[in-house]
């Protein structure tokens, strides 16, 4: 059975802009019981982890995020379960005075950000931290690894021996800059006047090689539009599935422009990176898949496991020949992060 963390198997130790061979996400990276997770533009995430013998509901209660560039600031956010965010929460290191913030509609307290350095800092070389709820009960928070996390964000956004560190701090000034964002184009797909029926391509589904086809597999067909003389569609056929992951094969319609009488051909659609099921040689799968024809993005994800704590999403932008990975997010530790840290941006320009 396919792993969804194979994705990134191609990764770099550090994140790099998109190369002839396509884009190479960052990595996530694990300290003890915390994680972090830069993209290709420097943006970082670091967050708690449960420990392997709590409940995984305890994870990802603080998170830190900082984008690159001289001086940037960050974000510190309380995110307690949903039952649990009543009010606004507090955070205390090693007994201090609680460090509260605003809450938002979501139920997560942010913390003053004018503040956001010297509480890194707080959580990177303290012994002890909880999140305050405010019914007066506490979230006890590990800091092992907290300290670790945070000089792996110093090292990507090469802050380590300048002013603006969080934990390797030094003389120099903070003046690195990060790389400049990928730019893509989608194209926004126009309605056709008629879409292929697979009914009347038998073929096409049996030459995708699907082994494991459900019985009454919902296959779905969209309009890419008309480009060069041709009325084009997306095609996804439902194949390999499992209790959580339910993949589609991915081919590409075409037929002369408004030409009802003709026959559609099918090709397999490229991308230009791996997607969650298949590879080079074999016909692109994508995972729990929706297109939007506006947008011309194809997005999916793919579950490490039921209750969604690990796993892999990707946002493809359709060009008009290809699919470009516009956004991705990964979790490969399955230790109660739902928000899976953000490894790959790009810019996308909608061209209609």
């Amino acid at each position: 059975m396919f792993s969804p963390f194979l994705l990134l198997a191609a990764a770099a130790t550090a994140p790099v802009p998109a190369t002839a061979q396509g884009p190479v996400p960052g990595e996530v990276k694990i300290f003890k019981d915390w994680y972090v997770a830069c993209d290709n533009v420097w943006s970082c995430d670091a967050g708690t982890l449960s420990d392997d013998g709590s409940e995984i509901f305890t994870a990802q209660v603080v998170r830190i995020r900082r984008e690159g560039g001289p001086n940037a600031r960050f974000s510190i956010e309380l995110v307690p379960q949903e039952e649990q965010a009543k009010g606004p929460a507090s955070l205390v290191i090693d007994g201090a005075k609680p460090l509260t913030g605003m809450q938002d509609s979501d139920g997560d307290t942010w913390l003053d950000e004018e503040r956001s350095m010297g509480i890194a800092r707080g959580l990177a070389n303290g012994t002890s931290a909880k999140v305050v709820l405010s019914d007066g009960s506490a979230i006890p928070i590990s800091l092992a690894g907290s300290s670790a996390a945070m000089r792996y964000i110093d090292a990507i956004q090469q802050r380590a021996g300048t002013s603006g560190a969080i934990v390797a701090t030094g003389p120099k000034p903070d003046t690195a800059l990060p790389p400049a964002m990928p730019q893509l184009t989608a194209r926004a797909a126009t309605s056709l006047i008629e879409l292929p029926d697979l009914k009347a391509y038998p073929k096409v589904i049996a030459d995708t090689g699907c082994e494991f086809r459900m019985e009454g597999a919902q296959d779905s067909v969209e309009s890419l539009g008309q480009r060069n003389g041709k009325d084009m569609a997306l095609v996804l056929i439902a194949c390999d599935s499992g209790a959580y992951n339910f993949g589609s094969v991915v081919m590409i319609a075409e037929r002369p422009m408004e030409d009802p009488n003709a026959r559609w051909t099918f090709r397999k659609a490229k991308f230009e990176t791996p997607t969650g099921w298949g590879d080079e040689e074999q016909v692109a799968q994508v995972v729990n898949a929706s297109f939007d024809p506006a947008t011309g993005i194809l997005s999916e994800f793919a579950k490490g496991r039921g209750p969604g704590d690990c796993g892999t999403s990707n946002n493809f932008a359709w060009d008009g020949e290809q699919f470009r990975l516009a956004e991705q997010h990964f979790m490969d530790e399955c230790r109660g992060a739902w928000d899976w840290p953000r490894v790959w941006v790009a810019e996308v320009s909608l061209v209609k």
